[in-house]
């Protein structure tokens, strides 16, 4: 089986490349990225996916199936949402055009269900974006269906929840403190949490992340409507302190921007019975969660 991976050289990507090499050896790669490096023995394809030459590329006869991980930010989408159509909903578009009769994955995001939700989200919960960013992803979620429908295309569109953690201070990304404090906590710098203590996210570590894509990638089954993944629904009070238990975050002060809670410290219980029963996962606990976390940093 010949897997094409876009956005392989990202966060997100390396760790998919991780859990394949070390779980699915057999799997034949293609990775790209618009620099792609440190993937010796691999296929690979640099390039910007806006260019139609590199989607024609990347879905050549050989390519069996494409995880699609690559996007702009939702920080960087609201500040240019031209650059957000052009990456975050056209070049999606490009690739179930291409993938025809094949196998697609593409990672969405939890930005579809907007500002205010209703307590608990479940699979009955109507998305109502408020962003560039979500609004795009909701988009493609509605292409994506649609191509399931006519039998274009198989596969899944996967809500992804908070993934920690990111590299320190990862550009464009609002939730970047979700991140950060992962990175205080080993280094005992300050840091500044623009929620308060009581807000809430939804998290899963980038190990469980790259599993549950994989999973979806090398499996058979096929949903048509999105899937929200599942996620742990974390107290950022109870993360400081499950934290405190490995190091130092004795510099970390709560000032809240209220903006900041409302789009990422304010999410309710969450439920994912589709989801669950497909065989998608979260990290089982918080502290689960947390070791896995700092184990790959």
């Amino acid at each position: 089986m010949m897997l094409a991976i876009t956005g392989a050289a990202g966060f997100v990507g390396r760790a998919v490349v991780r859990q394949l090499v070390a779980e699915h050896p057999q799997v034949e790669l293609l990775l790209a990225d618009r620099e792609v490096a440190g993937f010796d023995g691999y296929e690979t394809l640099a390039g910007d996916l806006t260019d139609p030459a590199v989607i024609t590329a990347l879905t050549a006869p050989h390519v069996d199936a494409v995880l699609h991980l690559a996007a702009l930010p939702g920080g960087a989408a609201e500040r240019d949402p031209a650059a957000s159509q052009a990456i975050n909903l056209d070049v999606p578009l490009a690739l179930i055009e291409a993938m025809r009769g094949r196998r697609l994955v593409i990672a969405g995001s939890i930005a579809v269900f907007g500002g205010v939700l209703p307590d608990p989200v479940d699979e009955a919960t109507v998305p109502t974006p408020t962003s560039v960013y979500g609004t795009h992803k909701r988009m493609v979620e509605l292409a994506f269906a649609d191509a399931v429908r006519r039998g274009a295309v198989s596969g899944f569109a996967l809500r992804l929840p908070g993934i920690v953690a990111r590299p320190a201070a990862a550009g464009g990304f609002g939730s970047a403190f979700l991140s950060d404090i992962f990175h205080t906590a080993l280094a005992g710098t300050p840091l500044c949490m623009p929620v308060a203590a009581d807000a809430t996210s939804w998290l899963m570590s980038v190990r469980c992340c790259a599993a549950n894509l994989v999973a979806a990638a090398l499996g058979e089954r096929t949903a048509q409507e999105a899937v929200t993944l599942p996620a742990l629904r974390v107290t950022i009070g109870d993360l400081v302190a499950e934290l405190a238990r490995h190091g130092d975050v004795s510099g970390v002060r709560f000032e809240e921007i209220p903006a900041t809670r409302a789009t990422f410290g304010s999410y309710p219980a969450l439920r994912t019975p589709r989801a669950d029963a497909l065989g998608f996962r979260h990290d089982g606990s918080l502290t689960q969660l947390v070791e896995a976390v700092l184990a790959d940093l």
